[in-house]
């Protein structure tokens, strides 16, 4: 079983991600918290206020060439 023994930690490692905002298109505007392929709380544009809601796939708010 130790050969598995980090396989627990890695998912339930959160990674921090900076993604382009859709609406106003900012650079870098969004600061998302990502969980086995789900957003962890809500993440809002630094600019114009447009957020990201808790629990979705970030994949469907970025550009396939960001991912």
């Amino acid at each position: 079983m130790s050969v598995f023994a980090g396989c627990m930690d890695a998912r339930n490692m959160i990674s921090i991600k900076e993604i382009d905002c859709p609406s106003c298109e900012k650079a870098n505007g969004i600061e998302v918290f990502e969980k086995d392929s789900l957003t962890v709380g809500e993440s809002s544009c630094t600019q114009c206020g447009y957020f990201i809601p808790d629990g979705v796939h970030l994949i469907k708010f970025i550009a396939e060439d960001e991912y």
